[in-house]
């Protein structure tokens, strides 16, 4: 595992400033991109890729890439951030020139004139926006996000088997006081926030073995703050009646239930255990280090860069769905 130090060195900080970003501290005072380069350092540190040469490539293909998050969003939530930077090697390893579109970004802007050669989406967007995508190439890849009836490759997550291994982790271990800290996405071009598959999944099982309780739920966004903020009303609603394990959907939710549980000086795991989700870099350096599901999220951009090669190169006609791997990662805090 490399260390905080390791890190700070690559990012050219100290090894203070690696901690309190890492950890999301907002009383933090550094720029946006230098929070970006430390966790692309710390991701890339965690992922040991085999070195390859660039390969040669007779047309200067360019790829197009939209980006359901602005920077600020894909660093408070690294989950993305580490998808992009698969896809930012894959395209260098292969020649290829990346046009990179965040959210908020005018298209037109960023893209070159002429047609592109293919387009990956990371995210998931309504389908008049996917229209207004296909004009710039008919080659598409969606990340995280798909299509319905097979119309374009997707590389996704299955998110409901993730919830049901932790659970029956959880369940192996003797717990039955299992509380749930999730978020809503918000699908780019629609008003309304998504129910989560983890959300759900949790919902069903539990209630299968009648150890579901209303009052272990709470949901808000994808980030540390609503993290720290929702622990916070979960202690406060159950004080007489506290889970032994929360469950939470993503590692920054976990980050800041972590520093809520903390303040209220309620031991991990002695009193509540937490295990969360992606397997952030960050999670290594939590105090107590995170118990989480690991998402193989950089090979996940690597692949969807590959697929869209194979589109491109007219390798296969047919469309398909790849679900990516996850396996649980055991740590001090569950």
């Amino acid at each position: 595992m490399a260390t905080i130090r390791d890190i700070a060195r690559l990012a050219e900080v100290s090894p203070a400033t690696v901690s309190r970003v890492l950890n999301l501290d907002e009383s933090i005072s550094v720029s946006l991109e230098t929070k970006k380069r430390i966790f692309e350092v710390a991701e890339n540190l965690s992922y040991q890729k085999p070195n390859r040469s660039p390969k040669s490539t007779s047309n200067n293909l360019n790829i197009g890439l939209i980006h359901c998050c602005n920077e600020l969003q894909e660093l408070n939530d690294p989950y993305f951030l580490s998808i992009r930077i698969g896809i930012d090697e894959e395209c260098k390893t292969n020649n290829l020139n990346l046009h990179k579109v965040y959210k908020d970004d005018v298209i037109a802007n960023h893209f070159p004139a002429e047609s592109l050669d293919g387009m990956i989406l990371l995210g998931r967007f309504e389908e008049n926006q996917i229209d207004i995508f296909r004009k710039y190439s008919d080659n598409i890849v969606f990340l995280h996000g798909t299509s319905s009836h097979f119309e374009f490759d997707s590389v996704q997550v299955d998110f409901r088997q993730i919830t049901r291994d932790v659970l029956d982790y959880l369940i192996a271990k003797g717990h039955t006081k299992i509380a749930y800290i999730g978020g809503r996405e918000k699908v780019l071009g629609a008003s309304d926030l998504l129910t989560d598959d983890r959300e759900s999944e949790f919902i069903d099982y539990l209630s299968r073995l009648n150890l579901y309780n209303p009052s272990y739920i709470r949901v808000g966004h994808y980030d540390f703050k609503d993290g720290y903020e929702l622990m916070h009303s979960l202690i406060k609603a159950n004080a007489n009646n506290l889970p032994s394990c929360v469950f939470m959907a993503s590692d920054s939710l976990a980050i800041g239930g972590i520093r809520a549980l903390n303040e209220l000086g309620l031991s991990i795991p002695e009193t509540i255990s937490i295990i969360g989700c992606n397997d952030i870099p960050a999670s290594q350096y939590t105090s107590p280090t995170l118990s989480t599901i690991k998402i193989y999220t950089k090979f996940m951009g690597e692949l969807g860069v590959k697929l869209l090669l194979e589109q491109i190169n007219d390798i296969r006609k047919e469309k398909i769905k790849v679900t990516i791997p996850h396996k649980l990662i055991v740590r001090e805090s569950c």
